[in-house]
Protein backbone atom coordinates (compact mmCIF):
# COMPACT_ATOMS: atom_id res chain seq x y z
CA UNK A 1 0.00 0.00 0.00
CA UNK A 2 1.53 3.15 -0.93
CA UNK A 3 2.61 5.63 1.92
CA UNK A 4 3.44 9.15 2.26
CA UNK A 5 6.59 11.58 3.38
CA UNK A 6 6.77 15.13 4.62
CA UNK A 7 10.23 16.97 4.23
CA UNK A 8 10.67 19.90 6.08
CA UNK A 9 12.51 22.07 3.99
CA UNK A 10 15.13 24.76 5.13
CA UNK A 11 15.09 28.55 3.83
CA UNK A 12 18.21 28.28 1.79
CA UNK A 13 16.80 25.07 -0.37
CA UNK A 14 16.44 26.42 -3.61
CA UNK A 15 14.64 24.32 -6.27
CA UNK A 16 17.72 22.05 -7.40
CA UNK A 17 17.16 20.59 -3.33
CA UNK A 18 13.59 20.40 -3.18
CA UNK A 19 13.99 18.00 -6.93
CA UNK A 20 16.69 16.22 -5.27
CA UNK A 21 15.12 15.43 -2.47
CA UNK A 22 11.99 14.51 -4.11
CA UNK A 23 13.62 11.82 -6.32
CA UNK A 24 15.45 10.55 -3.31
CA UNK A 25 12.61 9.83 -1.51
CA UNK A 26 11.02 6.33 -1.77
CA UNK A 27 7.47 7.22 -1.12
CA UNK A 28 4.98 7.39 -3.75
CA UNK A 29 3.32 10.83 -2.32
CA UNK A 30 5.28 13.68 -1.13
CA UNK A 31 4.28 16.89 0.92
CA UNK A 32 6.88 19.72 1.08
CA UNK A 33 6.73 21.85 4.33
CA UNK A 34 8.22 25.58 2.63
CA UNK A 35 9.47 27.96 5.47
CA UNK A 36 7.11 31.34 5.03
CA UNK A 37 10.58 33.05 3.83
CA UNK A 38 12.30 30.49 1.92
CA UNK A 39 13.94 31.78 -1.05
CA UNK A 40 11.54 29.48 -3.64
CA UNK A 41 9.50 32.29 -3.02
CA UNK A 42 11.95 34.83 -4.60
CA UNK A 43 11.23 32.65 -8.31
CA UNK A 44 7.32 31.11 -7.61
CA UNK A 45 7.84 30.10 -11.32
CA UNK A 46 10.43 27.11 -9.69
CA UNK A 47 7.40 25.48 -8.19
CA UNK A 48 5.82 24.72 -12.06
CA UNK A 49 9.37 22.99 -12.51
CA UNK A 50 8.79 20.71 -9.29
CA UNK A 51 5.74 19.67 -10.33
CA UNK A 52 6.61 18.47 -13.42
CA UNK A 53 9.49 16.35 -11.97
CA UNK A 54 7.16 14.92 -9.69
CA UNK A 55 4.79 14.00 -12.48
CA UNK A 56 7.65 12.57 -14.45
CA UNK A 57 8.52 10.32 -12.42
CA UNK A 58 4.85 8.76 -11.23
CA UNK A 59 5.20 10.84 -8.09
CA UNK A 60 2.11 12.86 -5.88
CA UNK A 61 3.33 16.26 -4.80
CA UNK A 62 1.86 19.23 -2.64
CA UNK A 63 3.15 21.64 -0.56
CA UNK A 64 2.27 22.94 3.34
CA UNK A 65 3.22 26.66 3.67
CA UNK A 66 2.17 30.08 5.41
CA UNK A 67 3.84 32.09 2.26
CA UNK A 68 0.41 33.23 0.49
CA UNK A 69 2.46 34.03 -2.83
CA UNK A 70 3.51 30.57 -2.81
CA UNK A 71 -0.19 29.57 -2.12
CA UNK A 72 -1.35 31.50 -4.87
CA UNK A 73 1.35 30.30 -7.55
CA UNK A 74 1.07 26.74 -6.30
CA UNK A 75 -2.67 27.18 -7.15
CA UNK A 76 -1.85 28.48 -10.97
CA UNK A 77 0.34 25.71 -11.27
CA UNK A 78 -2.46 23.38 -9.94
CA UNK A 79 0.25 22.04 -7.16
CA UNK A 80 -1.66 21.06 -4.02
CA UNK A 81 -2.08 22.65 -1.31
CA UNK A 82 -1.64 20.17 2.51
CA UNK A 83 -3.87 21.02 5.28
CA UNK A 84 -2.68 19.85 8.09
CA UNK A 85 -5.87 19.02 9.73
CA UNK A 86 -7.01 16.70 7.25
CA UNK A 87 -6.08 13.41 6.43
CA UNK A 88 -4.74 13.08 2.54
CA UNK A 89 -7.12 10.57 0.72
CA UNK A 90 -4.18 8.86 0.04
CA UNK A 91 -3.17 7.64 3.40
CA UNK A 92 -4.84 4.78 5.69
CA UNK A 93 -4.16 4.43 9.21
CA UNK A 94 -2.93 0.22 9.58
CA UNK A 95 -4.26 -1.73 12.89
CA UNK A 96 -2.00 -1.52 15.19
CA UNK A 97 -0.17 -4.60 15.24
CA UNK A 98 1.16 -6.44 18.42
CA UNK A 99 4.98 -6.34 18.52
CA UNK A 100 6.55 -9.42 17.09
CA UNK A 101 8.47 -11.46 19.73
CA UNK A 102 12.44 -11.23 20.33
CA UNK A 103 14.36 -14.01 19.95
CA UNK A 104 16.44 -14.86 22.42
CA UNK A 105 18.33 -17.93 23.80
CA UNK A 106 16.49 -20.56 24.73
CA UNK A 107 17.85 -22.54 28.55
CA UNK A 108 20.22 -25.36 28.13
CA UNK A 109 17.84 -28.67 28.47
CA UNK A 110 18.98 -31.90 29.21
CA UNK A 111 18.62 -34.51 26.41
CA UNK A 112 15.06 -36.14 25.79
CA UNK A 113 14.73 -39.60 26.31
CA UNK A 114 12.07 -41.32 24.70
CA UNK A 115 9.68 -43.72 26.64
CA UNK A 116 7.00 -45.82 25.11
CA UNK A 117 4.00 -45.33 27.01
CA UNK A 118 4.36 -48.37 29.17
CA UNK A 119 7.53 -46.42 30.16
CA UNK A 120 6.12 -43.50 31.25
CA UNK A 121 7.42 -41.86 34.34
CA UNK A 122 4.87 -42.53 37.40
CA UNK A 123 3.03 -39.71 38.87
CA UNK A 124 5.10 -39.11 42.16
CA UNK A 125 2.97 -38.92 45.08
CA UNK A 126 3.40 -35.69 47.57
CA UNK A 127 6.82 -36.39 49.19
CA UNK A 128 5.89 -37.62 53.30
CA UNK A 129 7.58 -35.40 56.16
CA UNK A 130 10.83 -36.69 57.32
CA UNK A 131 11.42 -36.92 60.56
CA UNK A 132 15.09 -35.82 61.58
CA UNK A 133 15.02 -37.91 64.66
CA UNK A 134 14.99 -41.21 62.35
CA UNK A 135 17.66 -43.01 61.14
CA UNK A 136 16.42 -42.87 57.65
CA UNK A 137 14.02 -41.16 54.92
CA UNK A 138 11.06 -42.83 54.94
CA UNK A 139 9.36 -43.36 51.00
CA UNK A 140 6.21 -44.34 50.15
CA UNK A 141 5.99 -44.95 46.71
CA UNK A 142 2.97 -47.38 44.54
CA UNK A 143 3.77 -50.48 43.36
CA UNK A 144 5.03 -50.20 39.76
CA UNK A 145 6.14 -52.99 37.65
CA UNK A 146 9.86 -53.33 37.32
CA UNK A 147 9.85 -52.64 33.32
CA UNK A 148 8.35 -48.95 34.66
CA UNK A 149 11.43 -49.36 37.26
CA UNK A 150 14.02 -49.80 34.47
CA UNK A 151 13.22 -46.82 32.73
CA UNK A 152 12.83 -44.60 35.82
CA UNK A 153 16.82 -45.70 36.10
CA UNK A 154 17.29 -45.40 32.73
CA UNK A 155 15.81 -41.39 33.06
CA UNK A 156 18.09 -40.40 36.22
CA UNK A 157 21.13 -42.23 34.44
CA UNK A 158 20.80 -39.57 31.49
CA UNK A 159 20.42 -36.55 34.06
CA UNK A 160 23.19 -37.54 35.78
CA UNK A 161 25.36 -38.09 32.68
CA UNK A 162 24.08 -34.83 31.05
CA UNK A 163 24.94 -32.65 33.91
CA UNK A 164 28.52 -34.26 34.80
CA UNK A 165 29.83 -33.24 31.41
CA UNK A 166 28.31 -29.51 32.25
CA UNK A 167 31.05 -29.25 35.02
CA UNK A 168 33.53 -31.29 33.67
CA UNK A 169 36.12 -29.81 30.69
CA UNK A 170 34.50 -27.57 27.66
CA UNK A 171 32.95 -29.39 24.50
CA UNK A 172 35.73 -27.62 22.21
CA UNK A 173 39.42 -29.44 22.32
CA UNK A 174 42.11 -28.03 21.16
CA UNK A 175 43.56 -30.34 18.82
CA UNK A 176 47.63 -30.76 19.75
CA UNK A 177 48.67 -31.18 16.21
CA UNK A 178 49.19 -27.98 14.39
CA UNK A 179 47.34 -27.83 11.01
CA UNK A 180 47.91 -24.95 8.21
CA UNK A 181 44.89 -25.90 6.37
CA UNK A 182 42.83 -24.51 9.69
CA UNK A 183 45.22 -21.17 8.99
CA UNK A 184 44.70 -20.67 5.04
CA UNK A 185 40.63 -19.45 5.61
CA UNK A 186 41.48 -17.06 8.55
CA UNK A 187 44.33 -15.26 6.59
CA UNK A 188 42.50 -14.77 3.82
CA UNK A 189 39.84 -13.36 5.43
CA UNK A 190 41.90 -11.34 7.29
CA UNK A 191 43.81 -10.14 3.69
CA UNK A 192 40.37 -9.49 2.20
CA UNK A 193 39.43 -6.56 5.34
CA UNK A 194 43.35 -5.39 4.21
CA UNK A 195 42.50 -4.78 1.07
CA UNK A 196 39.27 -3.15 1.69
CA UNK A 197 40.07 -1.16 4.07
CA UNK A 198 43.07 0.17 1.84
CA UNK A 199 40.47 0.50 -0.83
CA UNK A 200 38.13 2.93 1.48
CA UNK A 201 41.17 4.75 2.38
CA UNK A 202 43.17 5.62 -0.13
CA UNK A 203 40.80 5.21 -3.34
CA UNK A 204 37.73 7.34 -2.50
CA UNK A 205 37.51 10.75 -4.52
CA UNK A 206 34.92 13.42 -4.93
CA UNK A 207 34.88 14.94 -8.24
CA UNK A 208 32.40 17.80 -8.00
CA UNK A 209 31.44 20.11 -11.27
CA UNK A 210 29.94 23.87 -10.04
CA UNK A 211 28.49 26.34 -12.20
CA UNK A 212 29.55 29.73 -10.78
CA UNK A 213 26.79 32.50 -11.10
CA UNK A 214 27.22 35.19 -13.40
CA UNK A 215 26.11 39.29 -12.87
CA UNK A 216 25.13 41.15 -15.60
CA UNK A 217 27.78 44.47 -15.49
CA UNK A 218 26.76 47.33 -17.42
CA UNK A 219 28.37 50.69 -16.51
CA UNK A 220 29.76 53.80 -18.15
CA UNK A 221 33.65 54.90 -16.96
CA UNK A 222 34.86 58.45 -17.33
CA UNK A 223 38.23 58.05 -17.57
CA UNK A 224 41.26 61.45 -17.86
CA UNK A 225 44.47 60.64 -18.80
CA UNK A 226 47.14 63.25 -17.60
CA UNK A 227 51.21 63.28 -17.84
CA UNK A 228 51.44 65.57 -14.40
CA UNK A 229 50.55 62.39 -12.27
CA UNK A 230 52.50 59.59 -11.60
CA UNK A 231 50.20 57.13 -10.02
CA UNK A 232 45.74 56.75 -10.93
CA UNK A 233 43.46 58.74 -8.31
CA UNK A 234 40.97 56.29 -8.66
CA UNK A 235 38.26 58.47 -6.63
CA UNK A 236 38.57 61.47 -9.45
CA UNK A 237 38.87 58.50 -12.55
CA UNK A 238 42.45 59.86 -13.59
CA UNK A 239 45.28 57.52 -14.43
CA UNK A 240 48.75 58.62 -15.33
CA UNK A 241 49.97 59.34 -18.97
CA UNK A 242 52.82 60.00 -21.58
CA UNK A 243 53.17 63.08 -24.04
CA UNK A 244 55.58 62.43 -27.34
CA UNK A 245 56.43 65.06 -29.59
CA UNK A 246 58.76 64.09 -32.70
CA UNK A 247 59.74 65.04 -36.06
CA UNK A 248 60.65 63.64 -39.18
CA UNK A 249 61.49 65.49 -42.45
CA UNK A 250 61.06 64.11 -46.14
CA UNK A 251 60.74 64.97 -50.27
CA UNK A 252 59.07 63.42 -52.89
CA UNK A 253 60.14 63.59 -56.68
CA UNK A 254 57.45 62.99 -59.35
CA UNK A 255 57.11 63.41 -63.04
CA UNK A 256 54.46 65.66 -64.23
CA UNK A 257 51.80 64.06 -66.48
CA UNK A 258 48.97 65.14 -68.24
CA UNK A 259 47.68 66.54 -71.64
CA UNK A 260 49.53 69.13 -73.30
CA UNK A 261 48.22 72.64 -72.94
CA UNK A 262 49.71 76.21 -74.17
CA UNK A 263 51.01 78.19 -71.51
CA UNK A 264 51.59 81.34 -70.89
CA UNK A 265 55.07 82.40 -70.09
CA UNK A 266 54.78 84.59 -66.58
CA UNK A 267 56.12 87.77 -66.36
CA UNK A 268 59.50 88.30 -65.26
CA UNK A 269 61.70 90.56 -64.39
CA UNK A 270 64.21 91.96 -61.61
CA UNK A 271 63.91 94.10 -58.66
CA UNK A 272 66.08 95.81 -56.06
CA UNK A 273 65.44 94.73 -52.62
CA UNK A 274 66.33 97.09 -49.49
CA UNK A 275 67.01 96.86 -46.05
CA UNK A 276 66.16 99.92 -44.41
CA UNK A 277 65.21 98.38 -40.83
CA UNK A 278 68.60 98.04 -39.31
CA UNK A 279 72.08 96.79 -39.65
CA UNK A 280 71.74 93.32 -39.30
CA UNK A 281 71.29 91.07 -42.27
CA UNK A 282 67.93 89.52 -43.50
CA UNK A 283 67.61 85.97 -45.19
CA UNK A 284 64.61 85.76 -47.89
CA UNK A 285 63.85 82.36 -49.02
CA UNK A 286 62.73 81.16 -52.46
CA UNK A 287 59.32 81.97 -53.32
CA UNK A 288 59.24 84.75 -50.88
CA UNK A 289 56.24 87.52 -52.48
CA UNK A 290 56.20 91.04 -52.85
CA UNK A 291 52.92 92.82 -53.53
CA UNK A 292 52.59 95.83 -55.78
CA UNK A 293 50.18 98.91 -54.91
CA UNK A 294 47.30 97.21 -57.01
CA UNK A 295 47.77 93.64 -55.70
CA UNK A 296 49.76 91.98 -57.95
CA UNK A 297 52.05 89.20 -56.45
CA UNK A 298 56.03 88.41 -57.49
CA UNK A 299 58.03 85.83 -56.10
CA UNK A 300 61.40 85.78 -56.36
CA UNK A 301 62.90 82.53 -57.70
CA UNK A 302 66.46 82.06 -55.37
CA UNK A 303 66.64 82.61 -51.68
CA UNK A 304 68.88 85.84 -51.14
CA UNK A 305 70.46 87.82 -48.06
CA UNK A 306 69.75 91.08 -47.47
CA UNK A 307 72.71 92.73 -46.09
CA UNK A 308 72.41 95.17 -43.35
CA UNK A 309 72.36 99.03 -43.77
CA UNK A 310 74.77 101.01 -42.68
CA UNK A 311 74.92 103.31 -39.96
CA UNK A 312 77.16 106.40 -39.59
CA UNK A 313 75.85 108.51 -36.32
CA UNK A 314 72.30 109.07 -36.52
CA UNK A 315 72.02 108.36 -40.18
CA UNK A 316 70.93 105.19 -41.66
CA UNK A 317 72.19 104.10 -45.31
CA UNK A 318 69.27 101.24 -46.62
CA UNK A 319 71.33 98.09 -48.08
CA UNK A 320 70.45 96.81 -51.33
CA UNK A 321 70.08 93.17 -53.74
CA UNK A 322 68.66 92.69 -56.85
CA UNK A 323 66.68 89.50 -57.16
CA UNK A 324 65.08 87.87 -60.35
CA UNK A 325 61.39 87.86 -59.82
CA UNK A 326 58.32 85.99 -61.19
CA UNK A 327 54.63 86.70 -61.89
CA UNK A 328 52.33 84.56 -59.24
CA UNK A 329 49.83 83.85 -62.37
CA UNK A 330 50.64 83.90 -66.25
CA UNK A 331 48.98 87.14 -67.79
CA UNK A 332 49.51 89.98 -69.68
CA UNK A 333 47.94 92.14 -66.69
CA UNK A 334 51.57 91.52 -65.00
CA UNK A 335 53.28 93.14 -67.89
CA UNK A 336 54.00 95.94 -65.54
CA UNK A 337 56.20 99.09 -65.42
CA UNK A 338 58.80 99.88 -62.99
CA UNK A 339 57.02 99.52 -59.39
CA UNK A 340 57.54 99.89 -55.52
CA UNK A 341 56.64 96.64 -53.82
CA UNK A 342 56.27 95.58 -50.12
CA UNK A 343 56.79 92.24 -48.54
CA UNK A 344 52.81 90.47 -46.91
CA UNK A 345 55.34 88.46 -44.96
CA UNK A 346 56.28 91.69 -42.64
CA UNK A 347 52.73 92.33 -42.35
CA UNK A 348 52.16 93.67 -38.87
CA UNK A 349 55.28 93.95 -37.84
CA UNK A 350 58.37 97.06 -37.93
CA UNK A 351 60.18 95.04 -40.60
CA UNK A 352 56.80 96.03 -42.80
CA UNK A 353 57.85 99.29 -43.33
CA UNK A 354 61.91 98.80 -43.31
CA UNK A 355 62.26 95.91 -46.01
CA UNK A 356 60.84 97.06 -49.82
CA UNK A 357 61.62 97.09 -53.45
CA UNK A 358 61.52 98.32 -56.62
CA UNK A 359 61.81 97.39 -60.31
CA UNK A 360 63.80 99.95 -62.95
CA UNK A 361 62.82 97.89 -65.98
CA UNK A 362 59.43 96.50 -66.87
CA UNK A 363 58.20 92.90 -66.12
CA UNK A 364 58.17 91.28 -69.64
CA UNK A 365 55.37 87.80 -70.51
CA UNK A 366 54.87 85.99 -73.63
CA UNK A 367 53.01 82.75 -75.20
CA UNK A 368 54.83 79.65 -74.80
CA UNK A 369 54.25 76.33 -76.42
CA UNK A 370 52.05 73.53 -75.71
CA UNK A 371 53.71 71.77 -73.08
CA UNK A 372 52.54 69.81 -70.10
CA UNK A 373 52.37 72.28 -66.90
CA UNK A 374 51.77 71.13 -63.02
CA UNK A 375 48.20 72.24 -61.66
CA UNK A 376 47.15 72.92 -58.42
CA UNK A 377 45.43 69.91 -58.14
CA UNK A 378 48.41 67.73 -58.82
CA UNK A 379 50.37 69.82 -56.41
CA UNK A 380 48.16 69.20 -53.66
CA UNK A 381 47.98 65.51 -53.93
CA UNK A 382 51.34 65.14 -54.06
CA UNK A 383 51.82 67.42 -50.81
CA UNK A 384 49.07 64.65 -48.90
CA UNK A 385 50.45 61.50 -50.59
CA UNK A 386 54.24 63.21 -48.86
CA UNK A 387 52.44 63.62 -45.73
CA UNK A 388 50.63 60.11 -45.54
CA UNK A 389 54.33 58.59 -46.01
CA UNK A 390 55.97 60.59 -43.42
CA UNK A 391 53.56 60.32 -40.54
CA UNK A 392 53.02 56.79 -41.10
CA UNK A 393 56.51 56.10 -40.47
CA UNK A 394 57.07 58.27 -38.12
CA UNK A 395 53.65 56.27 -36.29
CA UNK A 396 54.46 53.28 -36.96
CA UNK A 397 57.94 53.51 -35.35
CA UNK A 398 56.42 55.41 -32.42
CA UNK A 399 53.61 52.76 -31.67
CA UNK A 400 56.55 49.69 -31.58
CA UNK A 401 58.54 51.63 -29.24
CA UNK A 402 54.74 52.33 -27.46
CA UNK A 403 53.82 48.50 -27.30
CA UNK A 404 56.96 47.43 -25.99
CA UNK A 405 56.43 49.61 -23.02
CA UNK A 406 53.03 48.10 -22.64
CA UNK A 407 51.44 51.82 -23.41
CA UNK A 408 48.13 52.29 -24.80
CA UNK A 409 47.50 54.68 -28.01
CA UNK A 410 43.42 54.87 -29.09
CA UNK A 411 41.95 57.29 -31.46
CA UNK A 412 41.48 60.88 -31.29
CA UNK A 413 45.15 60.28 -28.95
CA UNK A 414 47.81 61.76 -32.23
CA UNK A 415 48.05 64.82 -34.62
CA UNK A 416 50.34 65.50 -37.00
CA UNK A 417 51.22 69.26 -38.06
CA UNK A 418 53.17 70.28 -41.30
CA UNK A 419 55.86 72.46 -39.71
CA UNK A 420 57.77 72.64 -43.91
CA UNK A 421 56.78 72.85 -47.19
CA UNK A 422 59.18 73.37 -50.22
CA UNK A 423 58.82 73.01 -53.81
CA UNK A 424 60.42 73.87 -57.01
CA UNK A 425 58.22 74.10 -59.37
CA UNK A 426 55.00 76.11 -58.22
CA UNK A 427 51.43 75.79 -59.69
CA UNK A 428 50.81 76.24 -63.30
CA UNK A 429 54.60 75.86 -64.15
CA UNK A 430 55.77 73.88 -66.94
CA UNK A 431 58.47 71.08 -66.21
CA UNK A 432 58.89 67.27 -66.81
CA UNK A 433 59.37 66.80 -62.69
CA UNK A 434 58.85 68.18 -59.65
CA UNK A 435 60.36 67.63 -56.34
CA UNK A 436 58.50 68.72 -53.43
CA UNK A 437 60.23 68.40 -49.25
CA UNK A 438 58.39 68.91 -46.24
CA UNK A 439 59.24 68.46 -42.31
CA UNK A 440 56.22 67.15 -39.98
CA UNK A 441 55.67 66.92 -36.55
CA UNK A 442 53.51 63.83 -34.35
CA UNK A 443 51.92 64.52 -30.77
CA UNK A 444 50.36 61.97 -28.61
CA UNK A 445 48.99 61.28 -25.58
CA UNK A 446 49.54 57.57 -24.28
CA UNK A 447 48.48 55.61 -20.97
CA UNK A 448 49.50 52.17 -19.55
CA UNK A 449 46.31 49.32 -19.81
CA UNK A 450 47.14 47.85 -16.20
CA UNK A 451 46.03 51.76 -14.56
CA UNK A 452 43.00 51.57 -17.18
CA UNK A 453 42.21 48.06 -15.52
CA UNK A 454 42.83 49.19 -11.79
CA UNK A 455 40.69 51.93 -12.60
CA UNK A 456 37.74 49.77 -13.89
CA UNK A 457 38.07 47.61 -11.82
CA UNK A 458 37.67 50.18 -8.48
CA UNK A 459 34.11 51.37 -10.50
CA UNK A 460 32.61 48.18 -11.01
CA UNK A 461 33.78 47.12 -7.45
CA UNK A 462 32.31 50.07 -6.06
CA UNK A 463 28.95 49.72 -7.81
CA UNK A 464 28.94 45.60 -7.92
CA UNK A 465 30.47 44.46 -4.41
CA UNK A 466 28.95 41.30 -4.80
CA UNK A 467 31.78 40.67 -7.36
CA UNK A 468 34.38 41.26 -4.81
CA UNK A 469 37.02 41.20 -7.52
CA UNK A 470 36.21 41.88 -11.80
CA UNK A 471 38.45 40.85 -14.55
CA UNK A 472 38.23 41.57 -18.25
CA UNK A 473 37.40 39.07 -20.93
CA UNK A 474 38.73 39.30 -24.06
CA UNK A 475 40.66 42.33 -25.87
CA UNK A 476 39.64 45.69 -24.49
CA UNK A 477 38.12 47.40 -27.29
CA UNK A 478 39.09 51.43 -26.80
CA UNK A 479 36.93 54.41 -27.74
CA UNK A 480 37.73 57.37 -29.59
CA UNK A 481 39.12 60.04 -27.44
CA UNK A 482 36.83 62.87 -26.72
CA UNK A 483 39.04 65.22 -26.05
CA UNK A 484 42.73 65.93 -26.40
CA UNK A 485 45.21 68.65 -25.09
CA UNK A 486 48.33 68.20 -26.34
CA UNK A 487 49.67 71.65 -24.59
CA UNK A 488 48.38 70.30 -21.21
CA UNK A 489 49.20 66.49 -21.78
CA UNK A 490 45.31 64.97 -21.22
CA UNK A 491 43.38 63.21 -22.89
CA UNK A 492 39.45 62.45 -22.39
CA UNK A 493 37.45 59.33 -22.88
CA UNK A 494 34.39 56.98 -21.65
CA UNK A 495 34.75 53.63 -21.35
CA UNK A 496 31.38 51.63 -21.83
CA UNK A 497 31.26 48.22 -20.28
CA UNK A 498 28.68 45.52 -20.64
CA UNK A 499 28.96 42.21 -20.58
CA UNK A 500 28.19 39.24 -17.55
CA UNK A 501 31.44 38.64 -15.11
CA UNK A 502 31.30 35.74 -12.98
CA UNK A 503 31.05 35.46 -8.91
CA UNK A 504 34.55 35.05 -6.98
CA UNK A 505 34.72 31.11 -6.20
CA UNK A 506 37.37 30.43 -3.24
CA UNK A 507 38.06 26.77 -4.60
CA UNK A 508 40.82 25.73 -2.04
CA UNK A 509 38.07 27.28 0.89
CA UNK A 510 35.01 24.85 -0.59
CA UNK A 511 37.10 22.16 -0.49
CA UNK A 512 38.45 22.59 2.47
CA UNK A 513 34.56 22.65 3.82
CA UNK A 514 33.17 19.18 2.14
CA UNK A 515 36.39 17.27 3.42
CA UNK A 516 35.27 14.70 5.39
CA UNK A 517 31.05 15.55 4.72
CA UNK A 518 28.18 13.13 3.85
CA UNK A 519 26.68 13.75 0.51
CA UNK A 520 23.34 14.98 2.05
CA UNK A 521 25.95 17.53 4.22
CA UNK A 522 28.03 18.32 1.11
CA UNK A 523 24.89 19.20 -0.72
CA UNK A 524 23.52 21.38 1.97
CA UNK A 525 27.00 23.31 1.85
CA UNK A 526 27.10 23.72 -1.85
CA UNK A 527 23.68 25.11 -1.95
CA UNK A 528 24.06 27.77 0.74
CA UNK A 529 27.19 29.24 -0.95
CA UNK A 530 25.81 32.24 -2.89
CA UNK A 531 28.56 32.54 -5.77
CA UNK A 532 27.73 28.55 -6.99
CA UNK A 533 24.72 28.48 -9.65
CA UNK A 534 24.50 24.54 -10.00
CA UNK A 535 26.52 21.52 -9.12
CA UNK A 536 27.17 17.48 -9.37
CA UNK A 537 28.65 15.54 -6.88
CA UNK A 538 30.21 12.13 -8.07
CA UNK A 539 31.48 9.68 -4.80
CA UNK A 540 34.23 7.25 -5.93
CA UNK A 541 34.12 4.20 -5.77
CA UNK A 542 30.28 3.68 -5.47
CA UNK A 543 30.16 1.84 -1.84
CA UNK A 544 31.55 5.76 -0.38
CA UNK A 545 28.72 7.50 1.04
CA UNK A 546 31.38 10.80 2.73
CA UNK A 547 33.51 12.78 1.12
CA UNK A 548 37.54 12.42 1.43
CA UNK A 549 39.21 13.65 4.49
CA UNK A 550 41.65 15.31 2.82
CA UNK A 551 41.00 18.10 0.36
CA UNK A 552 43.45 16.93 -2.03
CA UNK A 553 41.17 14.30 -3.29
CA UNK A 554 38.12 16.80 -3.88
CA UNK A 555 38.24 17.34 -7.75
CA UNK A 556 36.66 20.43 -7.88
CA UNK A 557 35.65 21.34 -11.86
CA UNK A 558 34.42 25.13 -12.36
CA UNK A 559 32.51 25.77 -15.73
CA UNK A 560 32.29 29.32 -16.13
CA UNK A 561 30.42 28.61 -19.39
Amino acid sequence: MPGFEIIQARIKDDIAVLIDRLMRSKEQEVIFVLPKNSIVALSPESLKLLQQEAESIGKILSISTENQKLKSFAKKFKVPIYDPDATPKSIKMEKTERPRSVKRMTDILPPEVYLSEENLLPELEPEPEISLLSEAPIYEVSQKSDLEAAGNMELEKNLENFYSRAKETPILKINKTFSWNRLILPLIILGGLSLLSSFYLILPKANIKISIKKIPVKIDIPVAVSKNISSPILTSGIIPGQYFMLSKSGSKTFEISGARQEVAIRARGFINIYNAYSAASQKLVAQTRFETKDGKIFRIQKSVIVPGAKVSGNKLTPSVVRAEVAAEEPGEEYNIGPSFFTIPGFKESPKYAGFYAKSVEPMVSSKGSATIVLTPEVLELKKKELLQELAKGLEDDTLSAVKDSNLELIGGASAVKIEEFKYAVPAGASADSATISMKITWQAVVFKEKDFKTLVDYYVSDKYPDLKSFSFSGNITYPKATRTDFKKGELFFTYGLNEENALTADVNGLKKELAGRSEDEMRQLISSKNFINSAAISLWPFWVKNAPGSPERINITVDNK
